[in-house]
């Protein structure tokens, strides 16, 4: 799979002025668009994101499928590239781009991802601990399920008592109060801090 940023578009001039945002400890243009390419079936898509509420939404009307006919192949596309093609493809543009005085530019005009079949196949630990976080952040889910558990946590830890430690707030009141375990409720509390919903260094 090839990676190419898209740059040329008409009336994308401005997005290269937008200040970089952070998700999940990275920096990311707040807009942009990149085209996906298998090289193995010749299908390629190209699509517009835009980051809100620290998650990747599709811009509307900023999805393109080339290499198929029909509209359900199109809609089979997209559904298939947001499982992995796309978190995957997310993962090296942090590497990819810089900020500039006036904004942000690309730095790499493309690149290849491994050949992964599954999570978790021949990655690094700390791009396949991104990688699991921008599946969760690209996916359906991120907006009805996890951004309402995220905003949950930081109600949780500001109303917690003060002497408790931050280890003690997680193991005892927000694991379970939100049904998870203690990795999950440390991920969703930084998560709420990377959004403002906390302070960086709530203790």
């Amino acid at each position: 799979m090839y990676v190419e940023p898209t740059w040329e578009h008409e009336g994308d001039e401005s997005w290269f002025e937008d200040e970089m945002v952070t998700v999940a400890g990275h920096l990311y243009p707040p807009r942009f668009r990149i085209s996906i390419r298998c090289d193995a079936s010749q299908v390629e898509l190209c699509i517009g994101l835009e980051i809100c509420d620290g998650g990747f939404t599709e811009q509307v009307g900023g999805t393109t499928v080339h290499g198929v006919t029909s509209d359900l192949d199109r809609d089979q596309v997209r559904t298939s590239v947001r499982k992995l093609a796309l978190p995957l493809a997310l993962t090296m543009v942090p590497l990819a781009v810089r900020k500039t005085e006036k904004g942000w530019e690309w730095t790499a005009e493309g690149w290849s991802t491994p050949p992964l079949f599954k999570v978790g196949d021949h990655l690094p630990g700390d791009q396949l601990t991104l990688l699991k976080e921008l599946r969760r952040r690209t996916g359906r889910k991120w907006c009805i399920e996890y951004l309402p558990r995220i905003h949950y946590t930081a109600d949780i830890v500001r109303e917690a008592q003060a002497e408790k430690s931050m280890r003690r707030v997680i193991e005892e009141d927000v694991c379970p109060q939100t049904c998870v375990g203690r990795t999950q409720a440390y991920q969703d509390l930084q998560a709420a801090r990377e959004l403002g919903w906390l302070p960086a260094c709530q203790v």
